[in-house]
């Protein structure tokens, strides 16, 4: 059996696409440093609610952090990943169009 040469070529885009798949599934997952510019919804709860779980939220996700000289940094750095746990676990959703944080609660976030 004879292979064509335009047979051959779409295997090997198709290889090429589920090696490509393959790979980013398989990477690392890095921190999420659009974490805080989501916008989060729960069904009849209203913005006062959101502000509240959410600095609860934070302040469970909170990690220690220092810079290059030892010091602990003055800005809070927060697990993305405990985050966000922290906010499905109240009922909260990331949607588009929900709440989002006040201006000015801005933290760093770490894996």
């Amino acid at each position: 059996m004879m292979t064509t040469t335009a047979g051959r070529g779409c295997r090997n885009a198709i290889m090429a696409g589920a090696l490509a798949v393959l790979a980013a599934a398989c990477a690392p997952a890095v921190p999420d440093e659009n974490l805080f510019t989501l916008s989060w919804g729960k069904l009849g709860m209203g913005y006062e609610s959101f502000v509240n779980n959410r600095n609860d939220c934070v302040m469970a996700a909170s990690v220690i952090s220092e810079n290059a000289a030892g010091r602990e940094r003055a800005m809070p750095a927060v697990s993305a990943s405990r985050f966000k746990a922290c906010m499905r676990a109240r009922g909260w959703e990331a949607v588009a169009g929900g709440y989002s944080a006040p201006l000015g609660y801005d933290v760093r976030v770490v894996q």
